[in-house]
């Protein structure tokens, strides 16, 4: 177990802080992280891309309503296992970033071993309870019109931002790690609120500005899937944008994810330690 009063880590710091630890750190670590990164995203993309998946995800339906059953429940196969794919690669980025930072001897594939034997099923509960958390703060934020909706989103994902450490860190339960995160969160919610909203919009930025970079070449594509004048040639343009994705798009997509994700673990890691240090200046 960490004593996050005794990890290298523990410190607190002002955004621009942050922001130049969180880049020290991912250029350190930046090889094992984007390797790391682009094989779980490389296997959740090939799985999406898979012949079978390809017919499952079409707009069939629109042609052949008697489809629509049969797609949306493989709809929410895929989200599940998107879901379960994503939180796992997460858990093991948070679980190498703390202790490679703790005890750069660490054996990678003991972390991997240990990550997923002791945090996996905790993790994906606190994961689902947050998020469920987050969807249902969403949909009472509409009352109040978009901006309400807005106004919920940014609150829960700064509350939900160091949940992933709290978890592996203080070796909680979910329960504990959602009402955990809440209360070390209140201890300084505004300027934690601006540090992530600051963080996410730059996050998003360079995202976008690689995704456009990648998709560029089927921009044309795109634009006539976006007008097209019945629903027939819906269907038609989507089957032809999913039969032209080839492995060689896959593998770029893959990496340029990977290039963006360990940044956002990171940043998680050094929100918890912050308000961790500013709580104990508190007591």
């Amino acid at each position: 177990m960490i004593n996050p009063y005794e990890h290298p880590l523990f410190e607190e710091r002002d955004l621009e802080g942050l922001f130049r630890k969180t880049w020290e750190i991912y250029k350190k670590h930046f090889g094992w992280l984007f390797l790391y990164s682009f094989l779980g995203i490389l296997v959740l993309q090939s799985f999406l891309f898979t012949s079978r998946l390809r017919e499952l995800i079409s707009f069939d339906y629109l042609t052949n309503p008697e489809k629509m059953v049969e797609q949306i429940g493989s709809m929410f196969l895929l989200l599940v296992v998107f879901f379960i794919g994503y939180s796992i690669l997460y858990l093991f980025l948070h679980y190498y970033i703390l202790y490679q930072e703790w005890k750069p001897e660490n054996n990678h594939f003991i972390l991997i071993k240990e990550s997923i034997k002791k945090f996996a099923l905790p993790y994906l509960a606190t994961m689902f309870l947050a998020f469920m958390i987050l969807i249902t703060g969403m949909m009472l934020g509409v009352i109040f019109f978009v901006i309400g909706m807005f106004a919920a989103m940014i609150y829960f994902a700064a509350i939900f931002t160091p949940i992933s450490t709290l978890l592996i860190v203080e070796e909680t339960n979910p329960l504990e790690a959602i009402t955990g995160s809440f209360k070390l969160v209140h201890k300084d919610l505004w300027k934690t609120l601006g540090y992530v909203v600051v963080f996410y919009i730059l996050y998003f930025v360079i995202g976008i500005i690689l995704s456009s970079i990648i998709t560029a070449p089927f921009a044309g594509n795109f634009f006539e899937f976006l007008s097209p004048e019945t629903s027939t040639e819906i269907a038609k343009t989507s089957n032809s944008l999913l039969s032209d994705i080839s492995p060689a798009y896959i593998l770029i997509s893959s990496a340029t994810s990977a290039v963006t994700i360990p940044l956002a673990p990171i940043f998680s890691i050094l929100i918890y330690f912050n308000l961790k240090s500013g709580q104990e200046k508190t007591y």
